[in-house]
């Protein structure tokens, strides 16, 4: 890839990532680059969930590519049912669906806080979740030195309740928060 000469990515766990089967990616979201450099540590195409924004306002061509890379529309702020309903479609033919649970990129890494969207989703369709971060200093420039870290893949509870959703979302959030604290020791 094109990119691999500028920015150096580290990659961490990718033996974490199965090579088959459906499986969520859940990540801390620091960056537009983030969806490129965690595609670059896993063999496996990846379905992003992303805003719908970049599908009404950024023109013909944006959307265009999106589509052609898999990428498909979320009403953020709200409960839509038709990125549900895509990301069940594409978990039903054991494929893996990226989602960066914050909502919008932040460089607050204290302060990361997913929503329980990602989790309710691996509950549902009982689904198993891949946490992972996205570590670098500053703002991405050429030789920016990104630590992409994949932690060993989460189970949900076959008990489909909220509650059991909040449990499950708890967990990821201390899985990738000591995964962003590894890179700080």
């Amino acid at each position: 890839m094109l990119i691999r000469p500028f920015i150096r990515i580290r990659y961490v766990g990718t033996e974490n990532i199965p090579k088959k089967g459906r499986v969520i990616l859940c990540s801390n979201h620091v960056s537009y680059f983030d969806p490129v450099a965690l595609s670059m540590g896993v063999k496996r195409k990846i379905y992003y969930m992303a805003k719908s924004e970049f599908f009404t306002d950024y023109g013909f061509a944006v959307k265009c590519f999106f589509k052609i890379c898999g990428v498909f529309p979320v009403k953020r702020n709200s409960s839509d049912t038709n990125a549900v309903h895509s990301a069940e479609e594409i978990l039903k033919n054991n494929r893996i669906v990226g989602i960066f649970p914050q909502g919008g990129i932040s460089n607050d890494r204290k302060g990361f806080s997913p929503k329980a969207g990602v989790a309710m989703l691996a509950v549902k369709t009982a689904t198993a979740v891949v946490p992972a971060s996205i570590y670098f200093e500053g703002k991405i420039r050429l030789f920016t030195q990104i630590t992409v870290r994949f932690g060993q893949v989460l189970i949900p509870s076959k008990d489909s309740s909220v509650k059991s959703a909040r449990i499950f979302s708890k967990k990821i959030k201390e899985v990738i928060l000591s995964q962003l604290e590894a890179e700080h020791q």
